[in-house]
């Protein structure tokens, strides 16, 4: 049997909402000879019966718990078998040629390791939700271009590291670097593994002409700033080597002392000082990890060159972000980091 093109992977989760809309538009692409799985993190709602009665065509993965994003990739990249493996959210509806045009880059040019979509807000079609994730030299990622009018771009253009919303990689790649770590459970799992696909050498791109809408909820639960801010500085432990990480030590440090008092401002102290304890906990683990990333010298000043000096997010922008803590940021970039 001759092996798919294309292995569409869809981890959801109470997604009973969302998952009928995405499906049949990922079954409506032009490719021929392109498979769907749906991996499924133990939906408490209809999700599960909404695919197996609607879709038959589509596989259908249980997990026996919520094993979160990293590890539902994770499931259905090893039973798929397409030679490119594409990770889609399920809250997503995808235009027509969104699954030709990615394949047409990965086809065309093999030094692209990963190619996202143009991601667009389903409430406002005409605005761009991500084209790629930006990232601060601090580990915090935010969506490329949020809020932006999109236009009539259509090249081919690189980002520092692509969106799990929708983006297509290699599997013979993923063999070289391994699949998600899915230490990071949910947040960042993405930005990782861009950051280890750009480490053996490959672009990491976006195309525009490749288009989706997401049904996007920008939230700060405790739960999600937990993750985040975890998953953040494991993030900076793996793949900073010792001269990187004491390169960011005194703007870390100050920058640290700020989020602790923001969250107890905020209410979510409990869920930061959470954070510092998952990563001690797991430090040993965490610093093995380094092994397999595979630091070079001269490594570290390619990193620091695609990374942000500042944190740009439209959601979070406020006057004492951007009147003291951005150009403390951009000062320390230029003077010792770039």
């Amino acid at each position: 049997m001759t092996s798919p093109v294309a292995s569409v992977i869809v981890v959801t989760y109470n997604s009973g909402n969302d998952i009928e809309a995405c499906l049949r538009s990922v079954l409506a692409q032009e490719l021929p000879g392109f498979e769907v799985i749906v991996v499924d993190n133990r939906s408490v709602d209809d999700t599960v019966q909404v695919v197996k009665a609607g879709f038959p065509s589509v596989t259908v993965i249980e997990n026996e718990g919520n094993w979160g994003v990293a590890r539902g990739w994770n499931v259905g990249i090893r039973v798929s078998h397409g030679k490119y493996v594409v990770l889609l959210n399920p809250d997503t509806v995808t235009c027509e040629r969104w699954l030709v045009e990615l394949v047409r880059v990965m086809e065309e040019d093999e030094s692209v390791g990963a190619c996202q979509s143009r991601v667009l807000l389903h409430d406002k079609p005409d605005t761009i939700n991500t084209e790629g994730n930006e990232i601060n030299y601090l580990g915090f990622t935010w969506c490329r271009n949020y809020g932006e009018k999109a236009d009539g771009r259509v090249d081919v253009h690189e980002v520092p590291a692509f969106s799990g919303c929708s983006t297509i990689v290699r599997r013979d790649l993923l063999a070289e670097v391994g699949l998600a770590d899915e230490d990071f459970f949910m947040y960042l799992e993405d930005t990782d593994l861009s950051l280890r696909v750009r480490r053996r050498g490959y672009r990491v791109v976006c195309n525009p002409a490749s288009v989706v809408y997401h049904r996007y909820r920008f939230e700060r639960g405790k739960k999600k700033l937990h993750y985040l801010e975890r998953n953040r500085l494991m993030l900076l432990l793996k793949h900073y080597d010792v001269t990187g990480l004491v390169k960011i030590v005194p703007v870390f440090l100050v920058m640290e002392v700020g989020l602790v008092f923001l969250s107890l401002f905020q209410g979510w102290f409990k869920d930061k000082l959470l954070s510092y304890l998952w990563v001690a906990r797991r430090l040993r683990a965490i610093w093995a990890k380094r092994g397999t990333i595979g630091h070079k010298k001269g490594d570290q000043k390619g990193l620091f060159a695609i990374m942000s000096p500042t944190i740009t997010f439209e959601e979070i922008q406020n006057p004492l972000l951007s009147k003291v803590v951005n150009p403390v940021l951009a000062a320390y970039y230029r003077l010792v980091l770039s």
